[in-house]
Formats: C-alpha cells, sequence, structure tokens
C-alpha cells in the first residue's frame, strides 16, 4: 500500500510538473521559447476569441496610440503619412491610428499569423482605401528601406526568436525623422520570461544605443510601458541619455 500510495504521489507530481510546464511554454511565454512555428499555430488558434479577450477600448487607445502619433505626425508637417504595423494582430493600433480624425495617411499590418490577419483585414475593412494587410516575418520584412513615416510593433518583440534582429529591421523601414512605436514587457509575469524580457530603463538605454533620439516612455498598461523613439535624420554622432519613465 505504502509503495503503491509513494507511485501515485510521484506520477502525480510528475503530472503537475508537466501540466506546470506547459502552461508556462503555451500560455504565459506564448510559445516564445518553443520556436516562431509554435508561436504562429498559437494565435492562428486564439484567433477567433482574441478581440473578446482582449477587449480593446476605442477612446483610450485613440488617447494612448493615436493621439502621441498624430501629434508627432503635425510637428512633422506630415499629412499623408505612411504607417506601418508590425505584428499587428487583429488590428488594433492600426484601427486607432486610421479612426483618428487628423489623420489622413495610410497604414499597412503585418503579421505571420494567417488567421489573425484575415480578422485584421475584416476589421479594417471600413479604412479599406487606405489600409493593407500582408502577411510577413518582423525580423525580415521584404519591405523598402525607409518607407514608412511611423513604425509600430506592440506588445510582440518579447515573442520573436531575434528581438534584437527585429528592431534592426523596424528602424531599417523606418524614414529618417520618423516615429518608432515600441512597447516593453513589464507587469507581474515579466520575470516568467527570462532572457525575453527587461527593464525599462535597459530597454532605453538600448534604444539610445541603436542611435534612436527623443525615447520616451509612456505608462500604457498593466503589463506594458509604450516607448516612443525617433530615427535621427542623419546617423547619430553620440548616444542619447536614457530616458525617464514619465
Amino acid at each position: 500500500m505504502n509503495a503503491t500510495l509513494a507511485m501515485l504521489l510521484a506520477l502525480g507530481a510528475g503530472l503537475a510538473l508537466v501540466g506546470g510546464l506547459a502552461y508556462w511554454q503555451l500560455v504565459v511565454a506564448e510559445g516564445a521559447y518553443l520556436g516562431r512555428r509554435v508561436v504562429v499555430w498559437l494565435y492562428d488558434r486564439y484567433a477567433p476569441r482574441y478581440e473578446v479577450v482582449k477587449h480593446f477600448d476605442p477612446q483610450f487607445d485613440h488617447q494612448m496610440l493615436a493621439a502621441p502619433v498624430v501629434d508627432h505626425l503635425n510637428r512633422s508637417g506630415l499629412r499623408r503619412a505612411r504607417v506601418l504595423d508590425v505584428a499587428s494582430g487583429t488590428g488594433r493600433f492600426a484601427r486607432a491610428i486610421l479612426a483618428a480624425p487628423a489623420f489622413e495617411g495610410s497604414v499597412l499590418a503585418t503579421d505571420l499569423s494567417p488567421r489573425m490577419l484575415a480578422i485584421a483585414t475584416h476589421l479594417l475593412a471600413p479604412y479599406a482605401a487606405r489600409a493593407e494587410t500582408r502577411l510577413a516575418d518582423a525580423e525580415a520584412l521584404g519591405l523598402p528601406d525607409a518607407g514608412f513615416d511611423v513604425v509600430a510593433c506592440l506588445e510582440a518583440l518579447e515573442f520573436m526568436p531575434h528581438p534584437t534582429r527585429a528592431l534592426a529591421e523596424l528602424q531599417r523601414v523606418c524614414a529618417p525623422g520618423g516615429l518608432l512605436v515600441l512597447s516593453n514587457r513589464i507587469g507581474p509575469d515579466a520575470w516568467k520570461m527570462p532572457g525575453r524580457t527587461e527593464s525599462t530603463k535597459a530597454f532605453v538605454t538600448r534604444l539610445s544605443a541603436l542611435g534612436l533620439r527623443n525615447v520616451r516612455v509612456l505608462r500604457w498598461l498593466v503589463d506594458y510601458d509604450l516607448v516612443l523613439a525617433t530615427k535621427p535624420d542623419a546617423p547619430a554622432t553620440q548616444q542619447n541619455a536614457p530616458a525617464t519613465p514619465a
């Protein structure tokens, strides 16, 4: 009896461990440690429920996402700006920008999940004349250098195989003087993704080391800070001082 009980307890502990690891890998880390194919597979499966679970607030998205971008474009004198939304998902950022009355430009939304992109295409239909969707890898977009005035990538970098490579690609397709709109993972679950997350201060320092200017941090979500940065008009001659979170 004691041997049987010990065996059952060991089996239960083993199953609990396997279940915990599976939850961490598939739910918390969203497949990030298992490779690009697993991440895409998970998002394809999650796509039909994504909008319901996230429950996006258009007014909040206008205030936090669209307003800073429109302000930058107004100060830059860009009326018909070209905006790129990388790892767009169902098009949250793209919709927020296109819904802003002061925005007269166009948006290209890209993602590596076909089903997420299909939903984005459907939700962007009211803006079809100014919106386009395309299947693309954030680390190799296949887009021209300096082709966009605003480049965004939100809630995604930590799930990519090579975030540094993705950052370089985002910077490459951003026009000189253009705005990068990024996010940095924070919050109670950030520590559960070792090697994939870093403090916002460290993230800002990394962006500055890449030559980006005017790096600014905005408090956005429980799990994410919003980080804005400007690509210099000419190659940076010196590293910028790290920004202080607002």
